[in-house]
């Protein structure tokens, strides 16, 4: 499924999904669509199918967890090894998420957690092991996501009051 066959439906499943995927329930979604809840079912799962939606994550705040450094980690691999390092880097202690960045130096961005510092240097020395050149290394105070509104609330009869 491409990306120009959403139609607003969709887009505001999507939009739906973004804000809050574990407690939005298909009715509720259908109600703030306009369809029913086993056509937003439907949709849901042809979203899944189609690759669009790749899953459903929570988002946590690590230091509640007793994970007290969270960092973001800049590294470079090489291209043509890119795609098997990341593969290799999720069975890495701490690695939270990998993003491939379209660049030739610093061309991950790792999300790396640890309850202490000698916990975030293992993980850096196996990181390292598997041939990520470290540039950069990032203390995170915050991360936020937000829905990505062309996928919109427009598309939705949602008031602004939620």
């Amino acid at each position: 499924m491409a990306s120009d066959e959403l139609d607003p439906v969709d887009k505001g499943i999507l939009y739906l999904l973004q804000e809050d995927a574990r407690n939005n329930t298909t009715s509720a979604i259908g109600e703030q669509v306009g369809v029913s809840s086993s056509t937003v079912a439907n949709r849901i799962k042809k979203l899944e199918e189609g690759g669009i939606i790749t899953g459903y994550h929570p988002t946590i705040d690590y230091e509640q967890t007793g994970m007290g450094h969270h960092l973001l980690v800049i590294g470079t691999v090489p291209i043509d090894d890119q795609e098997e390092i990341v593969d290799d880097l999720v069975s890495v202690p701490g690695v939270v998420s990998v993003s491939e960045l379209l660049t030739n130096n610093a061309n991950l961005s790792i999300e790396l957690v640890g309850q202490n510092k000698q916990e975030i240097e293992k993980s850096i020395g196996e990181m390292s092991e598997l041939g990520v050149d470290i540039e950069r290394m990032d203390l995170l105070k915050r991360v936020r996501a937000f829905p990505y509104n062309h996928f919109g609330k427009e598309f939705t009869n949602e008031d602004d009051a939620g």
